[in-house]
């Protein structure tokens, strides 16, 4: 078969140049004129639009002018000087257009002649008229001469223009008959030379048209199939094919080639897959990452599972410990057991399977399934259903589903992807039980310091400082029972009772920065009150409080402000300090404010350090704003409320 192909086409190609050869020869001298022509037909057109121009341009003078006689604005001759200089540009050009050639056939020499006298005509009348006509009359408007607005001068204008005008007109008509007269001859080359191809391939068209058809049956038809289907797989269009209609070694090469088409779509489709589910993966796990509370990422993943597996709804429940369910996130069918709901589970429902087994599950039918959530599944059109288990720290939680209404069942394999999101989930919940724990700790840490310090304060002020004050009162009445004779005594005694007087001065400071006592009779509002009388600066307040605060609260805002002005004191070098106290939004707001040299840092081991951890223990904030050379602003935020236990 290979040999007989290649005779053909050898004997075929011999043929093929035997007689195009002759045609060859015939065409090439037909080409020759008609490039002739076509070069005379070029020109013919160059001059009609360099004629145009120069009409054009002496249009722009002529209107410019009257406008400019008429209405004495220096507007309209703006289009005037630019149609000068087009003039200027456009008639050199119709010049050389016309240019008469040396090669010029007699009959033909005549008409050229009459054309490039005409264009030299316009180019010589087109610059009289500007000269001695534009240039003058526009010079004497501007002198405000009544003469260059007189009729005579516009006739005069008016006939020089008509007169170039006629000239152009003669000038086109003269070239657009030349123009057809060459379009005829091209036309006339044009029609020899068809002839000639025609009588020279006549020959050779049969023998092509035999042998072509053979080769395009056989090889050109497939090879032009696989070219087009390859460039259509290299766009993106997987789906096409080649019909295997081929024989021997074409056959097999359109199977092959459609069998690799079908790996490469089944394979985009599996990456395509991939990708948006590991898209879909990244943006809850980016959610969950943050921190943001469960609440908010349970709407979430239940819309990005929804709209990943092309579902119709898919709801996520959490499992109570009276053996039903609650909906905490719903997506899709808004009516079918919305968010809230509470739900008893039945033997054959999806959170049962999942919940009796804490493996993925599903359900391919709901035609013949027994139990109320089958009953409901049915009147909502609900065919299939898959659920996964949400697991936190190794308890089954809950579970998420999801369902279609399609006729056919969810595809095999979709509840392993769902566990995949109930894998975040659990996570998220981990993480927010994980931070309620550790908030939880440090508050009973916070208030386990604080009840020792009022225990030791409580402790100092009945058990010791009682004592220090009956010695003193003891060693007062010794005092006064020694004789006059005996001084040194007397002054030894007293010196004790001083030491002891001063020790107990010190241990009542002591106490209260313990545990101020004032604090706990009398609130927040006489407690910092107290502080800033206390205080080596000046000190403004602004306390804006009705009534007492949480106890925690008062105590946590009380070392704040203690410990700012211990700071400013030490540190800051400021003239005055004020501080703000208020409750916003079930808030409390506390501000301290210095004018000191600022450059105030947190982590540089300040008591602000302990501060924060107490602060942030209470579920609130504390900012410090300290620029160098701007004072420092130290805010904080205290809910009055206790932080809520996650659910």
């Amino acid at each position: 078969m290979r040999g007989s192909l290649t005779r053909r086409m050898v004997i075929a190609s011999a043929l093929l140049t035997l007689l195009t050869s002759a045609a060859f020869a015939v065409l090439v001298l037909a080409i020759r004129d008609q490039r002739s022509s076509a070069e005379l037909a070029r020109q013919s057109q160059e001059v009609l639009v360099a004629t145009a121009r120069v009409e054009r341009a002496l249009v722009d003078i002529e209107t410019g002018t009257r406008g400019y006689l008429l209405t004495g604005d220096d507007r309209f001759l703006q289009p005037a000087h630019a149609g000068e200089v087009a003039f200027a540009q456009a008639s050199s050009e119709l010049v050389n257009l016309t240019r008469i050639a040396d090669q010029n056939a007699a009959p033909g020499r005549l008409t050229a002649i009459h054309v490039s006298g005409t264009a030299q005509a316009i180019k010589i009348k087109g610059e009289s008229y500007i000269r001695d006509y534009f240039h003058p009359v526009i010079a004497a408007a501007g002198r405000g001469d009544p003469a260059a607005r007189s009729v005579e001068s516009a006739d005069l204008g008016k006939v020089m223009f008509d007169d170039i005008r006629w000239d152009s007109n003669a000038l086109e008509e003269t070239e657009q008959r030349v123009a057809a007269e060459r379009d005829d001859r091209a036309r006339d080359i044009a029609n020899q030379a068809t002839t000639a191809a025609i009588a020279g391939l006549g020959g050779s068209i049969v023998l092509v048209g035999f042998f072509a058809s053979y080769l395009s049956r056989a090889i050109v038809r497939p090879v032009r199939q696989a070219s087009e289907t390859a460039h259509r797989l290299a766009s993106g269009d997987l789906s096409t094919r080649l019909p295997t209609t081929g024989v021997a070694e074409i056959g097999v090469l359109e199977k092959s080639f459609n069998t690799m088409a079908g790996s490469l779509q089944r394979s985009q489709s599996e990456l395509a897959d991939l990708l948006e589910e590991q898209a879909a993966l990244r943006r809850v796990a980016t959610v969950v990452a943050e921190g943001t509370p469960p609440e908010l990422v349970f709407p979430a993943v239940n819309e990005e599972v929804g709209r990943l597996l092309d579902v119709d709804g898919t709801r996520l429940m959490r499992y109570e410990a009276d053996g039903t369910a609650t909906i905490v996130a719903s997506w899709g069918e808004p009516t079918i057991f919305p968010s809230g709901t509470r739900i008893a589970l039945d033997a054959y429902g999806i959170g049962s399977l999942v919940r009796s087994s804490g493996r993925p599950a599903r359900i391919e039918d709901y035609e013949d399934a027994p139990g109320p959530i089958s009953a409901i599944a049915r009147e909502s059109g609900i065919r299939s259903t898959v659920g996964a288990p949400i697991t936190v720290e190794g308890q089954l939680w809950g579970a998420m589903s999801a369902f279609s209404k399609a006729d056919k069942p969810l595809p095999l394999g979709l509840e392993l992807r769902l566990a995949d999101f109930t894998d975040l989930v659990g996570t998220a919940i981990a993480n927010a039980q994980a931070r309620a724990d550790l908030t939880a700790s440090r508050a009973r840490m916070v208030a386990a310091t604080d009840d020792i310090r009022r225990r030791i304060e409580r402790d100092l002020h009945d058990g010791t400082q009682q004592w220090l004050v009956s010695v003193v009162l003891d060693v007062r009445n010794a005092q006064t029972s020694v004789p006059d004779t005996q001084p040194q005594l007397r002054k030894e005694l007293d010196d004790i009772a001083d030491s002891l007087v001063a020790a107990l001065d010190d241990l009542r400071e002591i106490s209260r920065g313990i545990h101020p006592a004032l604090l706990a009779r009398g609130g927040l509002t006489p407690a910092l009150k107290t502080l800033a009388r206390r205080s080596p600066l000046p000190v403004e307040h602004d306390i804006n409080l009705d009534g007492r605060l949480p106890d925690r609260v008062e105590v946590a805002a009380y070392y704040v402000v203690a410990e700012a002005l211990t700071n400013a004191a030490k540190h800051a070098r400021p003239t005055a300090i004020w501080i703000a106290v208020d409750v916003v939004d079930g808030r409390l707001r506390l501000t301290v404010r210095d004018d000191g040299i600022g450059g105030a840092n947190p982590a540089n081991g300040s008591g602000l350090i302990g501060l924060t951890d107490r602060i942030e223990a209470l579920g609130g904030t504390i900012t410090v704003h300290s620029p160098p050379g701007e004072g420092t602003t130290l805010q904080v935020w205290l809910p009055l409320s206790a932080p809520a236990e996650p659910t």
